[in-house]
């Protein structure tokens, strides 16, 4: 009895590798997933998924992680996340489902009313809020690179807004896990198609109204397109073109009187960018040379470099420390990496009032000191006039704040000049953050 045990527990375990071997030789996944190889899942119970008081708008099949069982796609609709506060007229959210085998269980693997941190940016937001109204959701495949399995394309509408914002993701699945690639909520009454062929390389042409950023509430300038895709192979998801101009600063409006109606002002220009070259912060941005400024338009630079495309040359006119000239530059691409994501300018602050000085010397007369801030530390005093910092010539409020700016926690030397003496001497202040921006600045 005892051999006769052992000789079948030995022919078992030979059974038992040989059916290893079979699979490995086969290119079968190494673990084993039986449910889904030998019968299929049945459909998910979509109803246990969903966010409280919503409804199925649409289901679909899609292969998005590579997987035996195809992913499933819910397009729902409700009345938004807080019951307290119901969105009016509802809003609409996209999830994916993905079968476990080995648990034999349907998970939720993607939810775009969740907050996630799409790839290549520090926003954390949903990417479809649900606080919002979002309507006109589609999800469909988006094969991108031939050589993965397909992206999930959700675009939608949030018609909260006076003018309605496009939203436009693209989802990856890898190993149960989702990430957003790809996700743009700026665009106004756009229109997203798929281009190329169903086996991919596919891309995604988005055609948009161009609104200048400084009254997107206003009207738009123009229409602009832009391609989005992989470039090369197994590449991020990235605008591979756009039809918008990127000149690379940060423009902001002077403050009141220090510059005529419709400029703006270089608070900071962006490493890499057309403008690094030839114009510096403290720049005032007149305009363009022969386009008159239209009354009453604010930084009318905005629209009128928005109104060019990339590769055009154009001559602005500035004025740089109270002395007007032109400066040509030809406009890059929004597409162009260093104007991704650029960091904004962060004012600083020193704790002291000012206004023009009403002598001889040109400059900002000290009005008032606040006790403990930067400048009361660093000595300066009521009576004295700034006249430069970082030898860079001060005239205005305006001038003073974008020397402030990006100076948080680091050394600034101001010139200020006794009214006493009228002899110049230096101070060094440590300017702290501003609690809020005076100078407003958007990039363009």
């Amino acid at each position: 009895m005892v051999k006769l045990w052992v000789l079948a527990t030995i022919v078992g375990v030979g059974l038992s590798m040989a059916a290893c071997s079979g699979s490995a030789s086969d290119g079968l996944a190494t673990t084993a997933q039986p449910s889904a190889l030998l019968s299929p899942p049945s459909e998910p119970d979509y109803s246990s998924v969903l966010h409280p008081n919503y409804r199925v708008v649409t289901t679909s099949a899609l292969d998005l992680s590579g997987g035996p069982t195809p992913d499933r796609i819910i397009v729902s609709s409700g009345p938004g996340l807080d019951a307290g506060k119901p969105v009016d007229g509802g809003t609409q959210d996209v999830q994916i489902l993905s079968y476990d085998a080995i648990a034999e269980r349907w998970n939720v693997t993607f939810d775009a009313a969740n907050t996630m941190t799409a790839a290549g940016s520090v926003d954390a937001v949903p990417l479809l809020p649900q606080t919002n109204r979002v309507t006109s959701v589609t999800a469909k495949g988006f094969r991108a690179d031939p050589d993965k399995p397909a992206y999930l394309l959700i675009t939608g509408v949030d018609a909260t807004a006076n003018h309605p914002l496009t939203l436009t993701g693209v989802v990856s699945l890898t190993g149960g896990v989702a990430q957003l690639a790809y996700r743009s909520n700026q665009d106004m009454n756009a229109t997203v198609q798929v281009n190329g062929p169903d086996a991919g390389p596919q891309t995604l042409t988005v055609t948009s109204d161009y609104f200048p950023p400084w009254a997107p509430a206003c009207c738009p300038l123009r229409e602009y397109t832009r391609t989005i895709g992989v470039r090369g192979d197994a590449g991020p998801i990235i605008d591979l073109s756009d039809d918008r101009p990127w000149l690379g600063v940060w423009l902001g409006q002077p403050s009141d009187g220090d510059g005529p109606t419709g400029s703006g002002v270089v608070v900071a220009t962006i490493p890499g960018s057309p403008a690094s070259a030839v114009l510096q912060p403290g720049d005032l941005i007149l305009g363009v040379k022969d386009v008159a400024v239209p009354a009453g338009k604010p930084i009318y630079a905005f629209d009128e470099i928005g109104s060019h495309h990339p590769g055009d040359s154009v001559t602005l006119r500035i004025s740089r420390h109270g002395q007007d000239s032109t400066v040509g530059v030809t406009l890059g691409s929004l597409a162009d990496p260093h104007a991704a994501q650029p960091s904004p300018p962060i004012e600083g602050v020193i704790g002291i009032q000012v206004h023009p000085a009403a002598g001889s010397t040109p400059g900002l007369e000290v009005a008032d000191v606040t006790a403990g801030p930067p400048a009361a530390r660093a000595g300066l005093r009521a009576g004295q006039i700034v006249t430069a910092a970082d030898d860079v010539p001060v005239y205005t409020v305006t001038d003073l704040l974008v020397a402030l700016t990006n100076k948080a926690g680091q050394s600034l030397t101001l010139t200020v000049v006794s009214p006493s003496t009228h002899e110049p001497s230096s101070l060094t202040v440590f300017p702290q953050t501003a609690p809020s921006g005076r100078l407003s600045s958007h990039t363009i």
